[in-house]
């Protein structure tokens, strides 16, 4: 027998995507690239690559390097070398693209809020896949245990060593690392609360 949960949760990702392809559909945009545009909004600076938005997506490199061809093609992202190694390649939106995922983002109803009970019980359980299926987490970078928290706001991560904004440290991170394993008491609490 089905879990309920697992069904709700499809069914709230599938009236999502289907908001976000109507949208993008009335906007003249294909959906790859509304999610495209999305997780580039969304993701940091160690995140904005071909590989992590292939990753990310679940989308073959292939796929994902033609649709950011396009997408550079119609102006909405710019790619970028890195000075210090010319095959790394950075991809950012452009103003058009940002603007144009705002257009995007304000065609979808906002998702009802989640009480406090529910982001945790979603969050181990997300945590808790992972974990098992050797997948990137792709979390924020201040749930992350690199993520070093100072005096006044001062974040630094530990694994690259640089000084991050506030504003970095709510971004999606590729290189995402839980603060502590999940414990074996944890993957039990979330086995049982899915029966």
């Amino acid at each position: 027998m089905q879990n309920k949960r697992v069904v709700f949760l499809e069914r709230l990702s599938a009236l999502r995507t289907r908001m976000l392809r109507q949208s993008a559909s009335m906007h003249g945009v294909q959906t790859i690239h509304a999610e495209i545009m999305e997780y580039l909004s969304r993701c940091n600076k160690y995140s904005n690559t071909a590989q992590a938005l292939s990753e990310y997506l679940g989308i073959t490199k292939g796929s994902i390097s033609q649709s950011l061809k396009t997408m550079e093609k119609n102006g909405v992202i710019v790619r970028e070398k890195r000075p210090e190694d010319k095959r790394y390649i950075k991809i950012f939106l452009t103003d058009k693209g940002a603007k144009l995922l705002r257009d995007l983002l304000h065609d979808i109803p906002m998702m009802p809020r989640l009480d406090e009970m529910t982001e945790d019980g979603l969050q181990h359980t997300l945590r808790q896949w992972q974990y098992e299926n050797d997948l990137r987490s792709f979390g924020l970078c201040r749930t992350c245990r690199f993520n070093e928290n100072g005096k006044g706001n001062k974040f630094r991560c530990g694994l690259t060593g640089e000084a991050l904004t506030v504003s970095d440290t709510q971004k999606i991170c590729r290189e995402h690392s839980f603060a502590e394993p999940v414990s074996a008491d944890q993957r039990l609490r979330i086995k049982s609360s899915a029966i």
